[in-house]
């Protein structure tokens, strides 16, 4: 009876080593760079408010990390709508925002996908940090979605899969185009001031990279399906992106 018994246990401990966590989280990445250019800087407002909005409508779990955790930096160019303005004034978002994790305190199996807003401080925290690419690597493996807004692209330069492959690669995906960061962004020094350009490190990584055509309007949102990325350009693609997401969990129901 006693051999049994042991036997008994040493299955149920074995299934539950095996156990899969259920996932059922959607994870935010975040920068603690605060300033560029002594202006303002962080995570871009919109870019994380609107998706945020989305998914806990839709009664996700969410939580948010940055390489350092605690209190993000936020800022925008003051045309936030009457929309932005209700989302962080709930308990919800000052909360997730004033108390982000640091990537070594979650468990990337708990989670569905993982969204990327921009903001220029992913070019010098999130994009080199070993946990914070290790979290993203997890979380795709294990058949997570990626979805990245503007300059948040910039964090999947140096993913890396078990494959020892670029993530990107293969993937058709757009970014925040050169051309736009050269004749437009000031704040960047039109592109001098970044460390990377976007297109070329991505590109060199074998992505299928479709650069928006201003004239045609092309390019600026692409959903690569196959291979759960959700990519656009700008920071008013929020809903875009959280959307598209919501939509392959469906299918992956």
């Amino acid at each position: 009876m006693n051999k049994i018994l042991t036997l008994f246990l040493v299955f149920f401990l074995v299934a539950s080593c095996h156990k899969k966590t259920k996932k059922t989280k959607i994870l935010f990445i975040t920068t603690n760079v605060n300033e560029m250019k002594n202006e303002s800087n962080g995570t871009y407002l919109i870019e994380l408010a609107i998706p945020f909005k989305q998914f806990s409508e839709k009664q996700f779990s969410i939580d948010i990390i940055s390489p350092k955790g605690g209190k993000i930096p936020l800022y925008h160019s003051g045309d936030t709508t009457s929309l932005v303005k209700s989302i962080i004034r709930s308990e919800l978002f000052k909360n997730k925002t004033n108390n982000s994790l640091k990537p070594t305190e979650i468990n990337p199996e708990a989670y569905l996908a993982v969204i990327i807003p921009g903001g220029y401080g992913q070019f010098w925290d999130t994009h080199k940090d070993s946990d914070i690419l290790r979290v993203i690597s997890e979380i795709y493996d294990n058949g997570g979605i990626v979805g990245t807004i503007g300059h948040g692209t910039a964090t999947l330069i140096d993913v890396k899969l078990n494959s020892e492959e670029y993530l990107v690669k293969d993937k058709t995906m757009t970014s925040f185009p050169t051309w736009n960061e050269k004749n437009i962004m000031k704040q960047s020094d039109y592109g001098k001031l970044l460390p990377y350009d976007m297109e070329t490190e991505l590109l060199k990584r074998g992505a299928n990279l479709k650069v928006y055509n201003h004239e045609k309007k092309i390019n600026y949102e692409i959903v690569d399906s196959e291979n759960r990325l959700i990519t656009a350009s700008f920071s008013t693609s929020g809903k875009f992106v959280a959307d598209e997401v919501l939509k392959l969990i469906d299918q992956m129901k």
